[in-house]
């Protein structure tokens, strides 16, 4: 007798358009940082940005306290420490020194490529970690969002360049601490997650700038970089809590294959702003990835998410006085 499927969580839907959102704010974020990072100490940067941004989600965590009062065990504090090291601090420090490197090379957007395959490490994680069930349907996304990526791939960049193995070491590690993160986020708050990802991270980096002598960098960023500081804070901020509130209700597999959206997202701007050549093949490529992430996906979650936008579209809007 064929056992009936488990319905999905109707929390799905509104976790799905948070992690839509995310991906808008990746890709983005990718952007931003290629122009961010350049002329700074990339050490210091992303230390004094992860910082600002732990204080930005304070108040997710003490919303969540309030809501959600418990005592933190010894075990809540663990996995949270080894969310914080392995998620909010090393893979940044490697991320940003890459990218910084790729970019001098002529390399960046290519870089940012292999941080777009964090899906599939992903999804591995998911089926073999938390139990995630692995569709049919993943493989067809599997190939139609790195076939996609490929596409977008501008022929005239170096497809390797000196900061690439860094990019590829930080998104194996985010890959790693995203499992991590979606299974304590069982236990705790997305609000208490995603601020003790960043606060230890930042707490982390600012003893890696102590022991490695940088901490005299902090104080020479310069005047021109603190805008794109303070841009960059926003959208990693922004980044960060919707992606866990989303990931709470979302599999792991499924959120990291939208989150692949961002990529033709980077490639649209640096279309719209850096004057890149819009090719046929490139379009092709945008396509694939999106028709990707709708298979991921899956028509029922879809039907959900579309079924949440439009309750979110009728919900009554206060008055202009």
């Amino acid at each position: 007798m064929a056992v009936a499927a488990t319905p999905p969580s109707p929390r799905v839907g509104a976790g799905l358009l948070l992690v839509l959102a995310t991906a808008l704010l990746s890709g983005v974020a990718t952007f931003v940082n290629l122009y961010a990072v350049q002329g700074t100490n990339s050490d210091a940067f992303v230390t004094v940005r992860n910082a600002l941004v732990a204080l930005l989600l304070l108040p997710l965590a003490i919303a969540a306290a309030r809501r959600e009062p418990r005592r933190l065990s010894s075990r809540d504090l663990g996995r949270l420490a080894v969310i914080g090291v392995v998620g909010g601090a090393v893979p940044f420090l490697l991320f940003f020194h890459g990218l910084e490197l790729a970019a001098a090379s002529g390399g960046g957007a290519t870089a940012s490529f292999f941080y777009r395959t964090l899906f599939l490490m992903a999804t591995a994680f998911g089926v073999v970690a938390l139990g995630e069930r692995f569709h049919k349907r993943a493989a067809v996304a599997a190939v139609l969002l790195t076939v996609g990526n490929l596409l977008l791939l501008s022929l005239t960049s170096p497809v390797w360049t000196d900061g690439t193995a860094f990019v590829v070491a930080a998104t194996a590690l985010w890959a790693v601490e995203y499992a991590i993160s979606k299974r304590t986020l069982r236990d705790l708050p997305a609000g208490t997650v995603a601020t003790g990802r960043m606060g230890i991270g930042a707490l982390a980096l600012l003893g890696y700038l102590g022991l490695s002598g940088q901490l005299g960098a902090v104080a020479t960023v310069s005047a021109p970089a603190w805008p794109w500081l303070g841009l960059s804070s926003l959208l990693l901020a922004a980044f960060v809590a919707t992606w866990y509130y989303g990931l709470k209700h979302v599999d792991l597999g499924v959120a990291t294959s939208v989150l692949v959206l961002g990529f033709p997202v980077t490639w649209a701007l640096s279309v719209a702003v850096r004057g890149s050549p819009l090719t046929a093949v490139a379009a092709v490529g945008a396509a694939a990835v999106a028709i990707g992430a709708l298979v991921a996906v899956g028509r029922p979650n879809l039907s959900l998410a579309t079924a949440e936008l439009r309750r979110w579209a009728r919900r009554p809007r206060p008055s202009a006085r």
